[in-house]
């Protein structure tokens, strides 16, 4: 499977994935002329796009998704949550509605979202499974890494994750405290400390591809997110390649694969979902 972040951080969020000729976007925080200029890139078009996978309705998130879906015709995958909480109108653009813990397929890709902690309305992570067995996990915009999104993300080849601000950097910065607090509340992100807590429960053979997400411009710097990422390798004894998501440029192309074959999988009872146009 390939995976490319298209941007990372406050200022916009997008990730493509591809696998077996189906591409989609998880995230559209970019217009869309932007998009197209970093897909173009990463050696991709607009028009190899499936679908928009959104995580939740913030900003920095679902930016370009409605305009991006109605003029190369393709629909938006969100929660009713999601829906409710956002600006996109599901008369104009074609939006499919999917729960929270259920499993549900684009192309060859099926997409697995579990239910994440954040001030949103209903939040999402996501594991992307390819037909081979190739699992990639998504998580931006965690409060916290709770139970359910640790058992979620285990065992994937690739993993997109959070390591949003250094607790110094925060304390210290121009921020109003109200904002400082939100950000270091359970509803908020991650920070560096929280995502090694995190990353260290989920690291194992299977992984073969860590990725830091989602750094703050203001409250974080790359140089700390990989010092504290390379001393967490360094004691796991984790061989892996290691990169942190640029916010202003795409950071490459991944080409993940599976080592082991692939996982039996369980079905969950609930998968329908409703389509809106």
């Amino acid at each position: 499977m390939i995976v490319a972040p298209l941007g990372s951080g406050s200022a916009g969020n997008s990730y493509y994935f591809e696998s077996d000729g189906t591409g989609i976007l998880v995230d559209a925080g970019f217009g869309t002329r932007e998009t197209k200029k970093r897909l173009a890139i990463v050696g991709r078009e607009p028009e190899s796009i499936r679908a928009i996978v959104l995580t939740h309705e913030h900003h920095d998130h679902i930016h370009g998704a409605e305009r991006i879906a109605r003029k190369y015709g393709i629909p938006v995958y969100l929660t009713r949550g999601t829906l409710e909480a956002s600006s996109i109108d599901a008369e104009e653009t074609k939006v499919v509605v999917f729960d929270n813990n259920t499993t549900f397929s684009i192309g060859e890709l099926n997409v697995h979202p579990c239910s994440t902690v954040h001030d949103a309305a209903d939040s999402a992570c996501f594991v992307i499974e390819s037909g081979d067995g190739t699992r990639i996990g998504l998580a931006s915009d965690l409060g916290c890494a709770d139970e359910a999104v640790i058992r979620h993300l285990a065992r994937c080849d690739g993993l997109f994750f959070e390591a949003n601000h250094d607790l110094d950097m925060l304390r210290l910065g121009t921020y109003p405290w109200s904002l400082k607090r939100r950000i270091m509340s359970r509803y908020g992100h991650l920070s560096n400390d929280d995502s090694v807590a995190a990353l260290q429960r989920l690291i194992d053979a299977e992984l073969k591809t860590l990725c830091l997400i989602h750094l703050s411009q203001k409250n974080n710097h790359e140089s700390i997110v990989r010092e504290m990422a390379t001393a967490l390798l360094d004691r796991s004894g984790a061989r892996l390649d290691l990169a942190i998501a640029k916010q202003h440029e795409p950071t490459g192309v991944f080409d993940i694969a599976r080592h082991s074959g692939p996982l039996p999988i369980e079905r969950p009872l609930h998968t329908q979902m409703a389509l809106f146009q």
